[in-house]
């Protein structure tokens, strides 16, 4: 037999908790409440005192916070200062040491010039290592690196009448290398009371009271007066010969139209002409000389003559 159903009973029953009325609800949570040591609580339930102690917690920490802060950045205010002055000190370092390299290199006796350290070469008999000590005399004491080389080989060519040129080297720590090239004594010249020795360049190498043997003599007709030019161009001529050739020479004559001719110690005359083509007509000279013959004309280098 089926059982009646039985009304449904309402929730909660006796545990059940009544709706609260959310005005009063509000006025009861917003009412200070007595806490366990006696004192107002807060809102949130706190008590004064806990209050209290958390704002000097939080007040302690905010200046904890500050004072780590204010440490750091004094801390890389000092190591900012060490920095730079750690630079400073470098920087001193390097321009000493540069300033005492500079003054050894340039003005101590480091590299100083000593003139018992030159050394010659190229000299022969004619341009001693003394005289080209002497010539330099003036630069001892220098740095070898503030002398200027090429001036000093202009200063041995002025100096020393007998040198054509000179190349100067260093020579570390002390001294200097020179390489002489000597001018060649070519002809010779009456002068005042003896002979002018002239290079191929007409210049005066020396003057003596006897004609040296082995050179030329430039001439000239009786009462003619040469002209450097005239001179230059016989020593010219003279000078572009070789040694064995030149050697031959006896006289050269010029006229006054610059002709040059040589008169050769067998009696032969070479006709040379003007002063160009110099080198190609002293070539052409050294063959035809191995034929015998009165003439040699080589003025016209292409196309010579013997007769």
């Amino acid at each position: 037999m089926m059982r009646k159903p039985s009304r449904p009973r309402p929730h909660g029953g006796e545990d059940s908790v009544e709706p609260r009325d959310p005005a009063a609800a509000a006025a009861e949570d917003a009412a200070p409440t007595a806490g366990e040591d006696g004192g107002e609580l807060t809102r949130g339930g706190a008590t004064g005192a806990t209050a209290r102690a958390l704002t000097k917690r939080t007040d302690a920490h905010d200046r904890v916070v500050s004072t780590g802060l204010a440490d750091r950045l004094e801390e890389r205010r000092r190591a900012r200062g060490r920095l730079r002055r750690g630079r400073l000190l470098r920087v001193a370092g390097v321009l000493v040491v540069t300033a005492v390299l500079v003054w050894a290199v340039l003005f101590s006796p480091l590299l100083a010039l000593r003139t018992a350290d030159i050394r010659v070469t190229g000299g022969g008999a004619d341009v001693e290592a003394d005289d080209v000590q002497a010539a330099l005399e003036a630069h001892a004491g220098q740095s070898l690196v503030r002398l200027d080389v090429a001036a000093l080989g202009e200063e041995v060519t002025d100096s020393l009448v007998r040198v054509k040129s000179a190349a100067v080297t260093r020579s570390w720590p002390h001294g200097l290398a020179v390489r002489l090239t000597l001018r060649i004594p070519v002809a010779v010249r009456e002068a005042d009371g003896g002979y002018a020795v002239l290079d191929g360049e007409a210049v005066v190498l020396e003057t003596t009271a006897h004609k040296p043997d082995g050179l030329a003599v430039i001439a000239a007709a009786s009462g003619q007066e040469l002209s450097e030019s005239q001179v230059s161009a016989v020593t010219e001529a003279i000078g572009s010969l070789d040694a064995e050739v030149r050697g031959q020479v006896a006289q050269g004559r010029v006229s006054d139209t610059g002709q040059v001719t040589l008169v050769l110690a067998s009696g032969a005359n070479v006709i040379w002409g003007d002063a160009a083509d110099s080198e190609l007509k002293a070539r052409v000279l050294a063959v035809l000389l191995g034929q015998e013959a009165d003439t040699y004309d080589v003025s016209s280098p292409h196309s010579p003559t013997t007769s």
